[in-house]
């Protein structure tokens, strides 16, 4: 058997509007992403237009586990992004600042505790640390990531939801119709205009050859027309709440044989030899003698015992019969899962869908298998996993997973460190070295600016404006950000807002940061300067006790000593 993969992009010419309301409230929140039933459900619609017969092969397109819809997940709005990556779940083992989350082009770094947790704990007391601010570590909370582990690429971020407020209008037929009516506001969260979404079709068949033709199959009964350049394209599918301002789609689709993440993740078989090679080193009971894979769920997966009850972690006992080995062969090391509740609504019939217990996407599971067993045959069985996906409502897009992810292995995307205890960071793991015209503000006026009365969430503002400005200017949306930037100074200190107020040398500190970030000069330069002047206030103002026994030239600017 073999997997042909149609890799979907879809762009908004619309709001998309995703709701699961709340039992109370006028609320309509929107799903995170266009779930795989909503997908799926939106191509059955187009199908069935296409001919008079179509209802009758509806099973053969749409109700078989062979062909299976994933979600529709939005790509930032903000930046470049190379094409073609496909968007995954942060894993759920991974943790990063609490102050500056983020992979290093947009916070402090990631930390993934998948292999720290399979290893015995040590005998010496050990606290994760942020290297930049000594902040405390809490779980990654953003639930998208584009990675390339190929070229060194991340990025973890969050949709950009937007929210605005309607009124009810009365139904056709009634006394009120196309009349707003009492009592009927509501808010409605959506995606905007432009929005891309990225996902794909995996189609399954006897061979490769078949497997394709299969697919393009598939695609010509949805509706989709192929140009000379080999994209397929299909003008205004509807997903959501439809209307003539909600729910309009163009979607492109590209047919290959790998996988979407096969190009950005390595192959299979390099992936599970990176996993054999690292793994076998560490200091894990029996690692020498037995094979290590991971299960990361790319989406939604739905387990279920013999006795139809939901699992809510992926245990051995199901890995086991899964891969036909014998009880007690398997041997879980660590895992990070959550479970959570699907439904959602049948258009057809206008009900809503019976719920299902799921173990959420992201979700992380890290395994060892005795190496007595038949490595090939355990890796075409893993490999099957990803080719057909695990569990049930596969058609609809659930129980994909991912084997072997490399974000657990690798460091060049990761700049979170262990440190132990609260002993002074030595120079490895540090942030670079700081902007020098900073440095010497810093140094020379250290003491003013712990009176200064400056606080934190002045620090955020003054931080997030200047993010703000620099992602108009990299859109091209503003030429001259750094006049914004001394007019938003200058309005703090007129204003006599405490902090910015605060006199250093006869000036406000405001007009002296002015002249520190050299705001007449390049603007990726002045940002950096913002960044490193935020970081240096936020370990004065934010740290514990213990951490302000540490000067700031012995915890960031011992150059010296590095």
């Amino acid at each position: 058997m073999a997997t042909c993969w149609v890799i979907l992009k879809a762009d908004a010419k619309t709001g998309i509007a995703i709701p699961r309301r709340f039992e109370a409230g006028n609320l309509y929140e929107s799903h995170w992403e266009i779930p795989g039933s909503t997908v799926r459900g939106a191509f059955v619609a187009v199908f069935l237009q296409q001919g008079k017969n179509s209802e009758e092969n509806i099973p053969q397109w749409f109700e078989t586990p062979a062909i299976r819809f994933s979600p529709l997940r939005p790509v930032p709005m903000e930046g470049e992004v190379p094409d073609e990556l496909a968007v995954l779940p942060v894993p759920r083992s991974a943790r990063s600042c609490k102050y500056d989350a983020g992979l290093p082009e947009g916070g402090h770094g990631a930390y993934d505790m998948l292999l720290k947790v399979a290893q015995p704990p040590s005998e010496e007391y050990e606290e994760l640390t942020c290297p930049e601010c000594r902040a405390p570590i809490e779980p990654l909370d953003t639930p998208w990531l584009l990675a390339n582990f190929v070229t060194g690429y991340g990025r973890d971020y969050k949709p950009d939801l937007r929210l605005a407020t309607h009124v009810g209008i009365g139904a056709i037929g009634t006394k009120e119709m196309n009349m707003a009516m009492e009592r009927r506001l509501f808010s409605l969260q959506s995606f905007p205009v432009g929005t891309e979404f990225r996902g794909w079709i995996a189609v399954r068949d006897e061979d490769e050859g078949k497997a394709r033709e299969k697919a393009e199959d598939l695609l010509k009964a949805i509706g989709f027309e192929r140009d000379t350049g080999g994209q397929w394209k299909l003008e205004n599918l509807r997903v959501g709440r439809r209307s003539s301002t909600y729910g309009a789609l163009t979607v492109t689709a590209w047919v290959r044989g790998e996988a979407p993440w096969e190009k950005s993740h390595r192959p299979f078989e390099e992936r599970w030899e990176a996993y054999q090679k690292q793994l076998s080193k560490l200091p894990i009971e029996g690692a020498q003698d037995s094979f290590f894979f991971s299960v990361t769920l790319v989406t939604d997966t739905i387990l279920l015992d013999d006795f139809l009850r939901p699992y809510r972690v992926l245990t051995t006992w199901e890995v086991e019969k899964r891969l036909g080995m014998e009880e007690g062969s398997v041997r879980s090391l660590a895992s990070f899962a959550r479970p959570c509740l699907v439904g959602g609504w049948q258009t057809a019939h206008r009900l809503p869908k019976e719920r299902d217990m799921a173990i959420a996407a992201g979700s992380v599971f890290l395994f060892s298998v005795s190496r007595s067993v038949d490595e090939g045959k355990l890796k075409k069985a893993l490999k099957r996993w990803e080719d057909e996906g695990i569990g049930w409502r596969r058609s609809e897009g659930f129980g994909q997973v991912l084997i072997c992810d490399p974000w657990h292995l690798t460091q060049e995307m990761v700049c979170l460190r262990w440190g132990k205890g609260r002993e002074e960071p030595k120079g490895k793991g540090l942030p670079e070295k700081l902007d020098e015209r900073v440095v010497s503000f810093l140094q020379k006026h250290e003491g003013e600016l712990k009176r200064s009365g400056l606080s934190s969430s002045q620090l955020n503002y003054l931080q997030s404006y200047a993010s703000i400005l620099d992602r108009l200017y990299r859109l091209k949306a503003m030429e001259k950000p750094n006049e914004r930037l001394i007019e938003y100074l200058r309005r703090q200190a007129e204003r006599k807002i405490g902090g910015w107020d605060h006199k250093i040398e006869g000036k406000s500190l405001a007009e002296a940061l002015i002249e520190v970030l050299g705001l007449e000069g390049e603007w990726k330069d002045v940002v950096k300067r913002v960044n490193d002047f935020v970081l240096v206030m936020r370990v004065l103002l934010e740290g514990s006790e213990k951490d302000k026994e540490f000067s700031i030239k012995q915890l960031l600017w011992e150059e010296g000593r590095r």
